[in-house]
Order: C-alpha cells, then structure tokens, then sequence
C-alpha cells in the first residue's frame, strides 16, 4: 500500500469515526434530555435515501444500455447559420485563386521550357566551336598551312561528334614542324572546352600528326596530355565555368 493510499484510509476513518462519535452524541442527548428515539426517526429516512440510490442506479444503467445501442444522434453545439455560410464562401474563395494559380501549368510549358534549354546549349556549343576555329588557327600559324588548319579544324568536329574514322592525318611544316608537347597540350586544351575524355584526345592528336607522334603511343599521349613541359602551344585552362581561350599567352618555341 503506497503513502498516499494510507493517508486517504487513515482520513476516511477519522471522518467515519466522527460521524459515528456524532451520531451517539446527538441520539444520546435528544433521548436522555427530550426522550425522543432518534432510531425512529432515522431509520425511515436511511431506508428512503437508499431506495431512491439504488433506484437511480439501476435507471442510469438502463438509460445507458439503450443510449450505446441506439443509432441517435444527440447534438448540443448550434452551429451558426452565418458562420457555415462565411466558411463556404471562404472555401469557394480558395478553390478559386488555387485554380487561377494552377492555370496554366507549369508543365504545359515542359516542351518550351526543353526546346529553350537545347537551343542555348546548342548556341553554346556554337561558340564554343567559333572559339576554338580561332584559337587553333593563331596557336597553329606558324607551325601548318592554311589547308592542314582546315583539316585539323575538321577533325576537332569529328572529335566533338565521336566520329574518329573521320579523322585526316596532317603534317606540319617542314622547316618548323610541332613537337609532340605542343601537340599534346593542344588536344588537352581543346579537347577540355569540348569536354571529350582524355582517350579520346589521345586517339585524335595521334590520328591527326601520325608523323610528328610516330613514336608515341596512345597511352603515352594520354597520361602526358597536361605535363609541365615548355612546348610551343601552352597549356590554356579555362576559367571555371567560361570555355575562352587565353589568346594574350604568346607561344613558345623553345621545345
């Protein structure tokens, strides 16, 4: 038994006591000094009191029984006729703006929104390509004639399209050839605007100057396609998120 279950027995006996300690004091006075039985008094209205107790009782868990099985519905709340008004108004009023909102949909522009997206890459690329038709044609000057450029040009298309069977060797001049680290450097520099993978620039630097990379093979060029070697076409990385060249980086001759 808890603390608190004892405190609440100790109390219901002291009240029980005192009532019973009362009720003898008061019977014993109104025989003793007035000669009335209070036994006779009491009893009838103990015996009333309990009748009408247990009548309840036994009322309420009738009324009970029948309530819980009965389909009736009792409602003690009035709603408002202006307040339900107001609140379907309300709610009509919200339908309406989600509509305006939703009209017209997002995705009914899908195929607009796709067909802008593609235009702008496509007009990037485009500048991309004019981009790389100049630099390659200054960085390569000296080094190729005007239809070994345009041949070289072409085969940076064929690259960009994944067309290597395409490809046309070139020659550079014979007075003043390119060496195998300006070509790397200049597959690496190009190849990284077009984002084509570093193989892929390999194969195409290979196929493009069979004669100035007859000794080095595919795997070579690609691990040394962005060494620290002095070349005459310099590494040119571009500026992050930009694809224009460094065009003010004068070539150097040197090896």
């Amino acid at each position: 038994m808890t603390n608190k279950t004892q405190i609440r027995t100790q109390r219901i006996s002291f009240i029980l006591a005192l009532l019973v300690v009362t009720y003898a004091t008061i019977s014993t006075y109104l025989y003793v000094c007035h000669g009335i039985s209070i036994t006779k008094v009491m009893v009838p209205i103990i015996l009333g009191l309990g009748t009408i107790i247990i009548s309840c009782g036994l009322l309420q868990r009738s009324f009970y029984e029948w309530l819980t099985k009965s389909p009736i519905k009792f409602s003690f709340a009035r709603q408002s006729t202006i307040v339900l008004e107001a609140a379907t108004e309300t709610k009509a009023g919200c339908t309406n703006e989600i509509q305006a909102i939703e009209q017209p949909s997002v995705l009914d522009n899908y195929d607009a929104m796709l067909e802008n997206v593609k235009k702008k890459e496509a007009e990037r690329q485009v500048k991309i390509m004019d981009a790389i038709r100049e630099y390659v044609t200054i960085k390569t000057a000296p080094y190729l004639s005007k239809e070994a450029i345009a041949t070289l040009i072409a085969n940076i298309e064929y690259m960009a399209c994944n067309h290597p069977d395409l490809y046309k060797p070139i020659r550079s001049n014979i007075n003043n050839p390119l060496r195998s680290p300006g070509l790397r450097h200049l597959a690496w520099n190009v190849g990284e605007r077009l984002n084509v993978p570093l193989v892929k620039r390999a194969e195409f630097i290979k196929a493009s100057f069979p004669h100035e990379l007859v000794n080095a093979t595919t795997e070579y060029l690609r691990l040394n396609l962005r060494d620290t070697v002095t070349s005459q076409i310099p590494i040119d990385v571009p500026d992050k998120g930009d694809f224009r060249f460094h065009l003010d980086t004068d070539n150097d001759d040197s090896q």
